[in-house]
């Protein structure tokens, strides 16, 4: 069985990878399996290691320049929760104790644990936050991505949409296509809405009122070429090996357009889709055989098309569902469960100290 850890390229004395026992930690695979490696006698302490100790330690390592140095892995996997985020983020955010209760087994991204400690400074989202119930990537890109007037109606929305993070990007290319709003303006008119479906029914009002796109985007931008014939198509998905043949009757019904990208020996098939009256979106740039590009030649292409007013479709993706759904259901909040107040000896991080009782050979 393939796991998150045989991705990860790290030298090993031996032929194999870090196993299934790392594989909450995912990112951190390298470094983790670099301390243990150097400083085996924490090999224990991952053994009895707790959810709550590996989101710290998740915590701390996506806010540190990792130099390895020794007394880091003593910190991490021994020290009190109050020396583990001194050490990493110079002060214990309020409310972060509960926050790594409702986190999954698994360590989140290093972006979404260096956002959520800013959210958490932050008192609008830091209630939004004490208030879900579960707290993933998907829940902090929902805060993190979304202008701050907008993020009460839309929080309780990213459970449908998943992946907010190109939100405002999509606000934007909506703003530019009105031709008479900007962002902040934007913005501005869809804040009035103060409860989801008020939002959405918004949002999609705006959207309908676009101007139509151009029936077809330019015929050239940059080094490629737009193919409208259907017999070009076919010639070139016999010679490439791929499928672009499959695209003749969406490039016929005005759905999508092809081009081909050649420059400096580069040849690359790109699909521009359109996406109702949100415009054109570049969709998918492949070499031949659909062969993966280059990133680097990759960001090329998407700048040529950026300067032709064509932008990744990723862009718009967000705002894109939310229109074409727009009778998506809404969770409400929950009713906040009464605690008990935590005794005063207690460490922000409670369930840590079980770590160090359960090693007899810590230092106090």
């Amino acid at each position: 069985m393939k796991t998150f850890a045989t991705d990860v390229a790290i030298q090993f004395p031996s032929d194999r990878p870090p196993g299934f026992l790392l594989e909450p930690f995912r990112w951190a695979i390298p470094t983790i399996t670099t301390m243990l490696r150097d400083q085996p006698r924490y090999l224990s302490d991952l053994i009895h290691l707790s959810q709550t100790r590996m989101h710290l330690i998740g915590v701390a390592l996506a806010h540190l320049d990792i130099d390895l140095d020794p007394r880091l892995a003593e910190i991490l996997f021994r020290g009190p929760a109050e020396a583990v985020l001194e050490a990493s983020i110079g002060h214990q955010p309020t409310g972060l104790k509960r926050a790594v209760r409702v986190m999954p087994n698994f360590m989140i991204e290093a972006e979404s644990y260096r956002a959520l400690v800013r959210l958490l400074g932050e008192p609008q989202a830091a209630r939004l936050l004490y208030h879900t119930f579960e707290i993933r990537d998907s829940t902090i890109r929902a805060m993190n991505n979304v202008p701050v007037p907008l993020r009460a109606a839309l929080f309780s929305l990213h459970e449908n949409i998943g992946d907010m993070s190109s939100f405002a990007e999509g606000l934007r290319c909506v703003a530019l296509r009105t031709g008479r709003l900007t962002f902040d303006q934007l913005v501005t008119e869809l804040a009035r809405a103060r409860q989801p479906h008020q939002l959405l029914a918004r949002l999609k009002s705006i959207v309908d009122t676009l101007p139509l796109p151009d029936a077809l985007p330019p015929p050239q931008v940059q080094y490629a070429k737009r193919i409208d014939s259907g017999r070009q198509l076919r010639q070139l998905a016999k010679k490439w090996g791929n499928c672009l043949g499959s695209y003749i009757w969406n490039v016929e019904h005005g759905q999508c357009a092809i081009y081909v990208w050649r420059h400096a020996g580069l040849e690359a098939a790109c699909s521009v889709t359109r996406c109702g009256r949100l415009g054109w979106f570049l969709d998918e740039v492949k070499g031949p055989e659909n062969s993966e590009l280059e990133p680097q030649d990759i960001e090329r292409i998407q700048a040529a098309f950026k300067c032709a007013g064509i932008f990744p479709e990723a862009v718009v993706g967000s705002v894109a569902l939310l229109v074409a759904n727009d009778g998506l259901p809404w969770r409400p909040r929950r009713r906040r469960r009464i605690r008990p107040p935590a005794p005063a000896a207690q460490i922000t991080l409670p369930d840590l100290a079980c770590a160090v009782l359960a090693n007899p050979s810590a230092p106090p």
